[in-house]
């Protein structure tokens, strides 16, 4: 027995309306329940967030005292070193040396130069000593 047309057809249109319905009806509870918690998880975030303010006003600040440097021992070492001219330059030497206290945290340094300008009473700087010369290497040899 074939069915008629008309009767098809509002049968087919009623299971549309009726599965866009439900449809609708499962976006609609589906935001309705992701509202409800994320409304919730904001409530208990805020309940904390002023249960952690509240416990911090309580809680006094924790001062760290300052720590003051500990003062160490020094030694002293003083360096002192002469040159003299070669022949045929200026007259003159230099020393330097360096030098700092045990206990005061200061520290001095003196370089000075002195020499003649040719005007009597200087002594002459002895003459330098010739050092001996390098080794050469070997050539290479035609062997290697």
């Amino acid at each position: 027995m074939p069915r008629d047309t008309k009767s098809r057809d509002v049968t087919l249109n009623a299971l549309s309306v009726l599965t866009g319905g439900l449809t609708a009806a499962a976006f609609v509870g589906t935001g309705l329940v992701t509202g409800l918690a994320a409304d919730y998880t904001a409530q208990k975030a805020q309940m904390k967030a002023e249960s952690k303010a509240a416990a911090a006003a309580l809680v006094r600040p924790v001062v760290v005292p300052k720590l003051a440097p500990t003062p160490r021992p020094t030694r002293t070492v003083v360096t002192t070193r002469v040159v003299h001219a070669a022949t045929g330059v200026a007259n003159g030497g230099t020393t330097g040396g360096t030098s700092s206290s045990r206990s005061g945290g200061t520290s001095s340094g003196s370089s000075g130069s002195s020499g003649s300008s040719g005007s009597g009473g200087a002594a002459a700087a002895p003459a330098p000593v010739a050092a001996p010369a390098p080794a050469v290497a070997p050539a290479p040899s035609a062997a290697s």
